[in-house]
């Protein structure tokens, strides 16, 4: 038992510690030094030199990079013009639209057969100025050997801006990307508690059934989207996010009619759009959340235990069974709480507390439920 005990603590000590193993992957574009001369010999240096930079970067350090098609739609899109990709502003401003981390950008000169190159790495988010990089080369006929050197000597100055390979190597390959962490499907099931609301236990035909009044299982699909503000503020960094969950459940009860035994078949659909805010807590999560959605209920009732059965007038006989549909509104307010395991997926457990509105008042229930949480 004592090995068991300690077999256990050190599998929950290892996936305890593989998010925070897990190297942040970060955005890096990489933007073609613009020539500050009007030798259209030289106009070769920028692409190239921007090529060998990226090529090199990615030897030692791990980062994303955008398409080359996307950073040309960017600017045309937009109307930066070519001479002005050097400037911290332009710079900047394409980092930014291209939602990057990271964006590098500089200009070189050709005088007296010599290459003055002058680059800037710059932090979005900030716009701080990371890296300034400078040096001089001769021309030769062996220019793409020393673009690939200037480019190694740049890397020697990008330790503390992005994530080396070998992190990425000493987590398996696995990493974590705060872009696509934004997007979350949670997938959970679990069990409705007794309502607040005393329970109807005698059915008669003014009463007005809930399934708030009974426990029953039910599961839920529900989509997040992550720091939701920035839709609309582009740099906002609130931790707000907005979700909508579709619930199922379903469940069998036994009601009393004329003192006889009724059973009763539930099946529940729910609609919930939510907004909450998320705490980071080292590999926890927690995320409190509130919002307000639409329901329905079919409620299948078995007659055919009574003695007398209900009538249906319209075909004057009596009916063995009887179905009944309600619609109904509810509020909802909880939190998702996630032990991130793993970068792209977590445990989730979510209590949550249940109002729902209905023609004849409202009745409450305590919800919990457990599953799993998926980032794309």
């Amino acid at each position: 038992m004592p090995a068991m005990r300690l077999n256990a603590a050190a599998v929950f000590c290892l996936l305890a510690g593989s998010l925070s193993a897990a190297p942040t992957v970060k955005r890096l574009l990489v933007l073609n030094p613009v020539n500050e001369g009007a030798q259209a010999d030289f106009a070769y240096i920028g692409p190239s030199l921007a090529e060998a930079i990226r090529n090199t970067l990615a030897e030692s350090y791990f980062f994303l990079h955008p398409p080359e098609e996307a950073i040309g739609e960017t600017q045309s899109g937009n109307l930066i013009q070519d001479e002005d990709m050097h400037t911290k502003s332009a710079a900047l401003q394409m980092g930014e639209w291209l939602r990057q981390d990271l964006v590098l950008n500089g200009r070189y000169a050709v005088a007296n057969n010599r290459l003055r190159l002058n680059l800037s790495l710059y932090e979005i988010e900030t716009g701080r100025m990371l890296v300034n990089f400078k040096t001089e080369a001769p021309l030769s006929a062996k220019m793409f050997d020393t673009f690939n050197k200037i480019a190694a000597e740049l890397g020697t100055k990008m330790s503390e801006a992005l994530p080396s390979q070998q992190a990425l190597a000493a987590s398996g390959g696995s990493y974590y990307d705060p872009e696509k962490g934004k997007r979350t499907l949670l997938l959970s099931a679990g069990m409705r508690a007794a309502g607040f609301a005393p329970e109807t236990g005698n059915l008669t035909g003014s009463t007005t059934v809930s399934g708030a009044e009974f426990a029953h299982f039910n599961a839920e699909l529900t989509y997040q989207r992550h720091q939701v503000a920035e839709l609309f503020v582009r740099r906002s960094k609130l931790p707000v996010f907005a979700q909508f969950g579709l619930n199922a459940g379903f469940a069998r009860r036994i009601y009393t009619r004329s003192g006889s035994e009724v059973p009763t078949r539930l099946i529940t659909g729910e609609a919930i759009p939510s907004l909450g805010y998320a705490f980071n807590l080292g590999s926890l999560r927690l995320e409190p959340f509130a919002g307000f959605g639409f329901g329905y209920s079919n409620f299948l009732f078995d007659y055919s235990g009574l003695a007398r059965k209900p009538v249906d007038t319209a075909v004057a006989q009596s009916v063995p069974e009887q179905t009944l549909d309600q619609f109904y509104f509810l509020s909802q307010a909880g939190a998702n709480i996630k032990w991130m395991l793993h970068p792209r997926w977590a445990v989730v457990f979510i209590p949550s507390a249940t109002v729902f509105h209905f023609a004849g008042g409202a009745q409450a229930e305590v919800n919990a439920r457990l599953g799993a949480g998926f980032y794309f």
